[in-house]
């Protein structure tokens, strides 16, 4: 189990990360989702070791991770960009990556390698983005670590390309591999987690992909039998997704201390049909609306 508990981060004095709590169970597929800017990566490296908390601990198997080095080699962080290896070839990353991770498969990097069609003798730097993402993608999930957590693995990818590296994390994941997966895609991201983490000023929620709402958001179609109530359409418990004519697409807040869907239902509209929530509802429910990106 890789725990996170209390977790805050300032950076350049600005609070990023803020009592930030989740689990995430061997053998899951957990997606983070977020605004640019929210503080994904970081979490993502915080998780992985690469950056110290300023309060509460990641910890692996009870143990705190920044606390016990070793522990590091049961995660691995794949960034979105690997700069840091520019001057290495492929081979070269993949050497120095078997002296750090006791695990790490030779032979399934060099296929994995030849999967995606990439040069091993080639500089990182020469790697076109998505070939980049390819190969990080290949080199940490090589190392065998028990928790992969991935930067935006399909950015820059081709839509070929991006298939082979689903099929690649699927892969890992039904072998029991545990993946933390930072992305844009809501669609991918559906199909393929358990847990969703949305993270919003600082804080991270928990959803299950099956029920992304969890029983707190509904979203109906409803067509008006009069003119559309404007102020309750503008009302902070129902955001519009679609008008097109009469017809409204709309997220209604069920949470206690919302009247929205009974006030909904004494307005006795033509039509009020339920639709299933969606995590790009979610996203946009929880996050869309705001001025700025973080």
């Amino acid at each position: 189990m890789l725990t996170v508990r209390n977790l805050h981060k300032a950076i350049d004095r600005r609070p990023v990360l803020k009592q930030v709590e989740f689990a995430v169970a061997p053998g899951l597929v957990a997606g983070l989702i977020g605004r640019n800017g929210a503080g994904k990566t970081t979490l993502l490296k915080t998780m992985a070791g690469i950056i110290d908390p300023d309060h509460g601990t990641v910890e692996y198997e009870g143990q705190s991770v920044h606390r016990h080095p070793s522990l590091k080699r049961e995660i691995v962080f794949v960034p979105d960009n690997p700069e840091g290896w520019f001057g290495y070839t492929a081979w070269g990353c993949a050497d120095l990556y078997a002296q750090v991770y006791p695990r790490f498969d030779m032979a399934y990097f060099k296929d994995t390698m030849r999967r995606f069609g990439l040069p091993v003798d080639r500089n990182i730097r020469h790697f076109s983005k998505g070939m980049r993402m390819m190969f990080s993608t290949a080199l940490g999930l090589s190392t065998k670590a028990r928790y992969v957590l991935l930067d935006e693995p399909t950015n820059g990818v081709d839509p070929i390309a991006k298939k082979q590296v689903l099929s690649l994390l699927m892969e890992a994941a039904a072998e029991g591999v545990s993946l933390v997966i930072s992305s844009h895609l809501l669609e991918e991201l559906e199909r393929m987690t358990d847990t969703i983490l949305l993270m919003k000023d600082g804080a991270v929620e928990t959803h299950t992909s099956e029920d992304v709402a969890g029983g707190r958001v509904m979203k109906l179609q409803v067509v008006f039998a009069g003119e559309a109530p404007e102020m309750w359409l503008e009302g902070r418990h129902v955001r519009v997704l679609e008008n097109i004519g009469r017809v409204y697409t709309l997220l209604l807040n069920t949470e206690p201390g919302s009247a929205a869907y009974e006030e909904l239902q004494g307005m006795e509209p033509l039509l009020m049909e339920p639709l299933p929530v969606k995590l790009d509802d979610l996203y946009v429910w929880k996050l869309g609306g705001e001025t700025d990106v973080g």
